[in-house]
């Protein structure tokens, strides 16, 4: 456990220590989650949500709360790392019955590695976790690429996918933070139910939405159709592991 996620867990239990340490977290993610949406977006399901966690705090537990997400901010400065996935893991918050267990970020970034080839020329390059848990091979995939001389803030477009709201909101807390245009999902990567989605800043910053359709376009243009009509297209994204397979739908 780092020093970073040792205060911050250790700040988390001071701020109300009649709540579990579960609680006080999950209603972290929803305020801090909400006030990095509402930077750049209005959505008044959001809002609402945000002002009926906040009202069960008072001004000075709020303030608190509030300093946590510096906290964040200032480790993912210093590097690239899953911090959030920590503070779940060692603060024991996550559910290991329902088989919620968060990869290291070391072997995280081997399996970024090893999974990612030649970025693609003169395209976005498209990276997609359907289980991302805390984001960590999202942030793992950055981290390679930065490392490789490849601006992930501008030619990388990141997705993340997970069933546990509580999972989606911190990989949408670290992709934010780390400026990464990413959608981040939740949902079921399987049956493609969505209970919501949300854009990063960065994914607005970038024009994200725009080039990716602007691509999809010129590809219809210039490359021939091979295939029946009736067919189909798919994408040519980096699919992280575990879930190679699920990358060929209608992920994107």
């Amino acid at each position: 456990m780092t020093p970073h996620v040792q205060e911050f867990i250790k700040k988390l239990d001071k701020i109300r220590p009649s709540k579990s340490r579960y609680e006080i977290f999950s209603d972290w993610l929803i305020l801090a989650s909400a006030s990095l949406y509402a930077t750049w977006k209005k959505d008044k399901a959001v809002e609402e949500e945000y002002l009926q966690v906040a009202k069960l705090y008072t001004k000075e537990e709020l303030e608190q709360l509030s300093g946590l997400l510096g906290m964040v901010t200032d480790a993912l400065e210093e590097k690239e790392q899953d911090f959030l996935g920590e503070v779940f893991t060692y603060g024991e918050m996550s559910n290991s019955r329902t088989g919620q267990f968060f990869t290291p970020y070391h072997i995280s970034y081997m399996m970024a590695e090893m999974s990612i080839g030649d970025a693609p020329k003169n395209q976005i390059l498209k990276i997609c976790d359907p289980a991302c848990g805390s984001g960590v091979m999202l942030i793992a995939s950055a981290d390679v690429l930065r490392k490789r001389g490849m601006n992930y803030q501008w030619d990388v477009y990141f997705k993340g996918i997970d069933i546990d709201p509580r999972c989606a909101r911190m990989t949408f807390i670290q992709m934010s933070l780390l400026g990464a245009p990413a959608v981040i999902v939740c949902g079921n990567a399987l049956t493609n139910e969505t209970f919501w989605e949300w854009e990063t800043i960065g994914y607005c910053i970038s024009g994200m939405d725009f080039r990716l359709k602007t691509e999809r376009m010129f590809d219809r243009i210039t490359q021939p159709q091979t295939e029946p009509q009736e067919e189909k297209e798919v994408e040519k994204v980096i699919s992280l592991p575990p879930a190679r397979e699920l990358v060929q739908g209608e992920l994107f």
